[in-house]
């Protein structure tokens, strides 16, 4: 990646928007457009830009932002790397091509969107195994920690994929806009 104005500039819109979307949405448990906007920094910038954005963004939600205050280490770290891997998933996709996906004849226009709502799907589930993991690691229960989570990963999983499916024409949009530029 590198480091012109305008990524630098995009980058830390991408950071802010991450840390913003997500406080109105504190009182639903487990909704939130940070995993898309991440993705989408990855998309928008490349494997080395969305693992920036979703470190620092994620980094900062944890340690400054956060009404729960600091969680424990090993929990903090789980959402870091997590959010890293998301940053980093939405690079590999660009470099994939989805978005042109839809202009091959042979694929039916709705199949970049599924690709997206399954790729919210995945890395929800990632996220959530990993962080719920690590709250395990930290409360020594194992079993009950995952069994409570099951129906918060549930939510954070089923509206992942209704965001990443909603917006994916917009995440597509934006990065025709950004090739033209580049």
């Amino acid at each position: 990646m590198s480091f012109s104005a305008r990524k630098l500039a995009l980058s830390g819109v991408l950071i802010a928007l991450a840390i913003v979307l997500k406080l109105p949405l504190l009182s639903v448990p487990n909704v939130e457009f940070f995993t898309f906007v991440v993705f989408s920094s990855g998309y928008l910038l490349g494997i080395i830009g969305g693992v920036l954005v979703g470190i620092i963004s994620m980094s900062v939600y944890t340690t400054v932002i956060t009404p729960y205050g600091l969680p424990p280490l090993p929990i903090a770290f789980s959402q870091i790397l997590c959010m890293a891997l998301i940053g980093f998933a939405g690079g590999v996709a660009f470099k994939f091509n989805v978005v042109t996906l839809n202009q091959n004849p042979s694929f039916r226009p709705f199949f970049p969107i599924l690709i997206m709502g399954i790729s919210g799907l995945v890395l929800t589930i990632i996220y959530d195994l990993l962080t719920n993991l690590a709250v395990a690691f930290v409360m020594g229960q194992f079993v009950p920690v995952m069994v409570a989570a099951i129906p918060f990963t549930l939510v954070h999983t089923l509206s992942n994929i209704i965001i990443f499916g909603v917006f994916a024409p917009l995440l597509f949009k934006m990065s025709k806009i950004q090739l033209k530029r580049n």
